[in-house]
């Protein structure tokens, strides 16, 4: 098999993972495994042997399509992120509510009055 094949095939195997990651939510080792595919498909396109198009062309379609899947599982992700945060946000106003009803207000504002009127 040319080596151009070899390293889109591995790309593929790289970009099955990399969705794999995303969908447990390891982020780091998604963008890991994105940074090592992206560098074996640049390798593939830049190699010079004579391949068949065809054959290039099907492994492209499918890091394409591969790609689709990795972009709706990120934007899955980056939405369940977006609730996560607005729900803390909400929690964190309940709290700080919370947390002035339990001190109360104080009965005198000053608690060094001038007696001598």
């Amino acid at each position: 098999m040319a080596e151009a094949l070899k390293l889109l095939d591995q790309a593929l195997e790289i970009g099955h993972e990399e969705l794999k990651f995303l969908v447990a939510g390891e982020v780091d080792d998604a963008f890991d495994a994105a940074e090592r595919r992206g560098v074996l498909t640049a390798k593939a396109l830049e190699t010079k042997e004579s391949v068949s198009l065809d054959q290039i062309l099907e492994k492209l379609n499918q890091l394409k399509n591969l790609q689709g899947q990795l972009t709706a599982e990120a934007k899955k992700l980056h939405e369940s992120l977006r609730k996560d945060i607005g729900r803390v946000k909400q929690e964190s106003t309940r709290f700080k509510g919370y947390g002035s009803v339990a001190r109360g207000t104080p009965l005198v504002a000053n608690r060094y009055i001038n007696k001598v009127g």
